[in-house]
């Protein structure tokens, strides 16, 4: 399923990256300078089909496919190697078993849990506990840890190199609004331009 699903992402973002950057720029633009939920969606929508233009041909896409298929397969080591230093039902878990657990993790990375923080640690308890029966100490230290290496260990690299770029998280903030009043204001022209 996951393979299918990889193989119609694809699919899709060639067809993006053809035809359909130009439909969703025209399709969007009225809720492009809306100040809502709308407004925000139609700006990650169209950051997303804009990054896509990057890919310039069959090569690159293949490259980049290449590339995401190559860390995403790292990424799948580590939840495996995690999974069996723990010891005891954890040492079971396969590579596909693991290979679950990084779907759950993901689909749980989208959620902001109150009083509890991201729902990766949550989505990974649950797939260790309820799928595979694991215990559920083992299973919550190896979701820690998991989350440790796999969420958090980014600060370790990233906010030494914000500080060595001279950023800030305030100036990143500025930068995001900053983005987002440029996008607002290259959808408006395209709209006076198609009148």
């Amino acid at each position: 399923m996951l393979f299918a699903g990889v193989v119609v992402a694809t699919i899709f973002l060639v067809y993006l990256r053809l035809h359909g950057s130009a439909l969703l720029e025209r399709r969007l633009q009225g809720w492009v300078t809306t100040h809502g939920w709308r407004g925000k969606v139609a700006a990650i929508v169209l950051g997303f089909a804009r990054g896509v233009q990057a890919i310039q041909s069959g090569s690159d896409l293949a490259l980049s496919v290449f590339y995401s298929a190559v860390h995403w397969f790292l990424v799948l080591l580590i939840y495996l190697w995690i999974s069996h230093s723990f010891g005891g039902a954890l040492t079971g878990i396969s590579l596909g078993d693991a290979m679950l657990v990084m779907a759950f993790t993901l689909v749980g990375s989208a959620v902001q849990l109150p009083g509890v923080g991201g729902g990766s640690q949550v989505a990974c308890f649950l797939a260790y506990t309820a799928v595979f029966g694991v215990e559920k100490e083992a299973a919550a230290a190896a979701s820690i840890v998991m989350w440790l290496i796999t969420f958090a260990a980014v600060s370790l690299a990233g906010v030494p190199l914000l500080i060595h770029e001279g950023l800030s998280l305030g100036k990143l903030k500025e930068m995001a609004e900053h983005e987002k009043e440029a996008a607002i204001e290259g959808a408006a022209q395209q709209g006076d331009s198609a009148q």
